[in-house]
């Protein structure tokens, strides 16, 4: 498969330019001889492009991630996107190896960054927003990790640890960068506190700790939102540039979404009222097939540009873990107040409430997949709801009671890279004693 591989192998540097922070950094006498002197000069653009390693993995991995769940199908010719398709997700054959080590790459970049802080800024690194910038960006590599994969190297050179550990790593992270981030105050608009109080609040809740986790999520606004950008050339959003209509069609909505799209609105009518959904943008033209020559193209129309941002972490999904809260607690109509909500905001009506736990929880997993449309979560969500089987092989819209059949053997999270494996003394490169195909 041919993927964006050019923009990848230079993301730090392309990751510079687009958050504005590389206008010194190449100003050196000697080009070929770029020592750790000038990188100290350029302590800016070195937080800069710790961040950018994060983004330029992040939309990798959101559609490998819709590919997996039940928001994408295969619709080209790529062996590797097909395995991933039906759940043919090995260790040592995954597709998904070059996005796992890129993640590891923005985690060790962050670490890296963070010694060279604390050398040069010495005690102002405490209270510097480089620092909590890069500490967040390794926080939030852990959590991302921990959601996506079943294990990974708690670091370099370390031991592999399940996605629970890493979880509790991640929080442990970004509450140490909480700390720093609310001594230095935001950085280029960006309050870095906030981004970890959102994943903290995610982490929390993928553990099991929703007390924990509704408190942390509700310090976080509604309008809060940490995006991944990207630009029109270096460092592309890659599922428009992969799998969008008007350029490459290699995967489309699954065939289970079609019948719910309205074809001139672009849009996917809400289940509950019929009334168009403005999160969940969704385009075929007459037509349109996939590159398969074979599959009607119904194309993701979230993003639409090459240069569109993926949210990463944010104020919605916050109300989202409110109302999942709520909903364990069998507290239904404070889920249905938060939920109701967001839909208002979103131009919708509002849902009665069923009053039960099943009906609440189908609107539930309705409005996580609306909110979280494309970013990278709908995956996780089936997951942790035991829900892989019934809704890959069904097609039901939202509920488990709805019928299918499961899908044995289906991977439902990702392995991790047999090159950290081969690399890294510490990690039996064994298939034997890896994760996949699937969790117990």
């Amino acid at each position: 498969m041919a993927t964006n591989r050019f923009g990848r192998i230079c993301t730090v540097a392309a990751a510079l330019l687009m958050l504005g922070g590389c206008d010194n950094l190449l100003d050196v006498s000697d080009p070929q001889n770029f020592t750790d002197e000038d990188l100290d000069l350029a302590l800016d653009a070195v937080a800069n492009g710790v961040e950018g390693e994060l983004h330029g993995s992040y939309d990798n991995l959101v559609y490998f991630s819709a590919l997996l769940g039940d928001e994408w199908q295969h619709t080209g010719t790529w062996s590797g996107w097909d395995d991933v398709d039906h759940g043919r997700v090995r260790y040592a054959q995954s597709p998904v190896d070059g996005t796992f080590d890129g993640l590891l790459r923005a985690r060790f970049a962050s670490q890296d960054a963070q010694e060279r802080f604390t050398r040069v800024l010495e005690a102002g690194a405490s209270s510097s927003p480089l620092m909590a910038q890069v500490m967040t960006v390794e926080g939030l590599v852990d959590l991302i990790l921990a959601e996506h994969f079943c294990e990974a190297p708690q670091g370099p050179g370390g031991a592999a640890i399940s996605d629970a550990q890493m979880y509790q790593q991640a929080i442990t992270k970004l509450q140490a960068a909480q700390v720093v981030a609310t001594a230095s105050g935001p950085r280029r608009g960006i309050d870095y506190a906030l981004v970890a109080q959102a994943g903290i609040a995610r982490a929390h809740l993928m553990l099991g700790n929703f007390s924990q986790a509704a408190t942390a999520a509700q310090a976080v606004p509604t309008s809060f939102t940490y995006e991944a950008i990207y630009t029109s050339s270096a460092v592309r959003n890659d599922i428009v540039f992969l799998a969008t209509v008007g350029f490459n069609n290699a995967g489309g909505m699954r065939e289970k979404w079609w019948s719910a799209v309205d074809v001139p609105g672009r849009k996917l009518r809400d289940p509950w009222t019929s009334e168009l959904d403005g999160r969940v943008g969704i385009r075929n033209d007459a037509g349109v097939l996939g590159v398969d020559g074979i599959t009607p193209y119904f194309s993701q129309w979230k993003y639409t540009g090459l240069a569109s941002r993926i949210e990463i972490v944010g104020g919605r999904e916050m109300r989202l873990i409110e109302a999942e809260v709520h909903w364990r607690n069998n507290a239904f109509p404070q889920a249905m107040a938060v939920l109701n909500a967001l839909r208002a905001d979103a131009g919708l009506s509002s849902v009665a409430n069923p009053g039960t736990s099943a009906g609440v929880f189908d609107i539930l997993l309705s409005e996580r997949f609306a909110e979280n449309f494309m970013e990278g979560h709908r995956t996780n969500d089936l997951y942790r709801f035991n829900l892989f089987g019934p809704m890959v092989a069904a097609g039901a819209f939202n509920s488990p009671t709805t019928g299918g059949t499961s899908i044995a053997q289906r991977a439902i999270k990702f392995p991790l890279s047999d090159n950290e494996a081969s690399a890294n003394p510490n990690i039996a490169d064994d298939v034997a004693q890896r994760c996949s195909p699937t969790l117990p």
